[in-house]
């Protein structure tokens, strides 16, 4: 899924996340204007740096995503809960209601950002407004805010507004249409700014317990408003997970030498691929068994953590 650079920088090209870019309160509109235009500025050169372990920092925004979707329909399904449902389901099961959600924001994440219209189908099947004809409808109104000359984070403010309008007489008391016009908004930000992948942005500031909701009438000014405002908030966490990823994936590059197992390089790509994996995730030239050994030499080694805090079934990753 990641297309890495032949000679990858030892350093980021990057700079830190600017102080004065941080958000508080919420600000009047064209303060949030700027903030997500200095957010989205600095997030925008960490992901045109594409680092190594740039699968595994948007599988970690599609899990905070789902996290807060899932809290949004009223369900209390905590990270650990949907990490389990995505990673330890079988093939072809069904994860579960919450496991559902993280598999429509994984679906932005899975292609590239070009073909979010067929991965849009599958993301209003996991969220449960799979109607046809609206979702024609705001798909057209997401290619014609991608053709307007409105500036990226204005672009899918537009397609957000126009989305949850369309979508909100179908989509039911807990809100799945409002859901999934942020996972439609974060795609036209993508094809806007030029991304080969979308990164799940938006879900978290907009929907998480500790944010209030608008209310479903509030007018397009004050929504424009409210999402310019909670991009600039997401650009901030994203380039605090950025900054804490990068750390985490020089540890394990520093662990490397260290390691015998024929297949431990495909490990070690899985690992800077994948929110997480486990010892039964299919990794070439390493069995079960080998594949939890060296985990384990690698949690030992303090370059990778095990998620679970389980003695089985365990999930490590960065």
């Amino acid at each position: 899924m990641l297309a890495r650079p032949d000679s990858p920088p030892p350093r980021s090209l990057s700079p830190a996340f600017p102080a004065w870019a941080r958000t508080g309160l919420a600000p009047e509109a064209d303060e949030a204007a700027f903030l997500a235009g200095a957010g989205l500025a600095r997030l925008d050169l960490l992901i045109r740096e594409n680092p190594p372990w740039a699968g595994a920092f948007r599988r970690r925004l599609a899990l905070c995503a789902a996290v807060a979707t899932v809290a949004s329909s009223g369900r209390c399904e905590d990270e650990a809960v949907l990490r389990d449902a995505l990673h330890l389901t079988r093939p072809g099961g069904d994860p579960g209601p919450a496991g559902r959600h993280g598999l429509a924001w994984r679906a932005l994440t899975s292609v590239s950002a070009g073909q979010w219209r067929s991965a849009i189908a599958v993301a209003a099947g996991h969220f449960g407004t799979p109607d046809v004809e609206a979702l024609r409808v705001v798909t057209e109104a997401a290619e014609a805010c991608i053709a307007s000359p409105r500036t990226a984070p204005f672009a899918a403010a537009r397609a957000y507004f126009l989305a949850k309008r369309e979508l909100a007489p179908i989509a039911g008391r807990t809100g799945e249409g409002e859901l999934l016009a942020a996972w439609l908004a974060d795609a036209v930000l993508a094809q806007k700014l030029g991304w080969p992948i979308s990164s799940p942005l938006l879900a978290e500031p907009l929907f998480s317990k500790t944010r209030r909701r608008r209310s479903p009438d509030a007018d397009e000014a004050a929504e424009t408003s409210r999402v310019l405002f909670a991009y600039a908030q997401a650009a901030e966490k994203a380039c605090d997970l950025a900054a804490d990823l990068r750390r985490r994936a020089e540890k394990l590059s520093e662990a490397a030498p260290k390691l015998r197992a024929k297949g431990a390089g495909a490990a070690l790509n899985a690992l800077l691929d994948e929110d997480c994996v486990s010892a039964t995730t299919k990794i070439p030239g390493l069995s079960e068994r080998g594949a939890r050994r060296l985990l384990e030499k690698l949690v030992e080694l303090g370059a990778i953590r095990e998620l679970t805090g389980r003695t089985t079934f365990r999930l490590y990753g960065l």
